[in-house]
């Protein structure tokens, strides 16, 4: 999806123009020749699980995000997961923080967050998206514009908020 899509409110009238400019950009990619598989790298997927921890996610993203890795040819497995174990938890939204997600998408959306995640260097600004450019250049200057909703790297709301993969003899791992 295009940077900015995944947070916005579903009655905001925002949803609709996403919509159209992720079709409209679709056929570029088209008749730019831009494929998945140019996007959907090990690096990408990578930074999702950085980002993920980074937004307290869900432990049902993994089997997602592995589905998705397994589809686009990449090799993903639960193990790859523990490059989210040390990052912070930066986002302050509910179910389990104080602020509705409206406010997140205001407060800047997952943009923002990975403008942290890239100034503190943990994830890799080179990956390209699907705006042709990389993240790095579509998350230029995003900072948070609330930081009660989107706290900085240097200050997070929990120092450790990634998975943790356990193993074991009944099992080959869970997050």
């Amino acid at each position: 999806s295009l940077p900015g899509c995944a947070a916005i409110p579903a009655p905001y009238r925002e949803r609709g123009r996403m919509a159209y400019a992720t079709g409209k950009r679709i056929v570029e990619m088209a008749y730019e020749d831009l494929r998945p598989s140019q996007i959907l790298t090990r690096a990408a997927f990578l930074n999702a699980i950085v980002a993920i921890a980074a937004i307290g996610g869900s432990t049902n993203a993994q089997p997602h995000l592995t589905a998705m890795a397994r589809h686009a040819g990449v090799e993903l497995t639960s193990h790859d997961w523990k490059h989210g174990y040390d990052i912070p938890l930066l986002v302050n939204m509910q179910p389990a923080g104080k602020y509705l997600g409206e406010r997140f998408h205001r407060a800047g959306g997952v943009p923002a967050v990975l403008w942290e995640l890239l100034e503190a260097g943990k994830i890799d600004g080179g990956v390209l998206t699907v705006t042709g450019r990389s993240l790095a250049e579509n998350v230029a200057g995003r900072a948070s514009v609330d930081r009660e909703v989107i706290t900085p790297y240097a200050a997070p709301l929990l120092a450790q908020a990634g998975f943790l993969v356990l193993t074991g003899n009944l099992f080959d791992s869970a997050i």
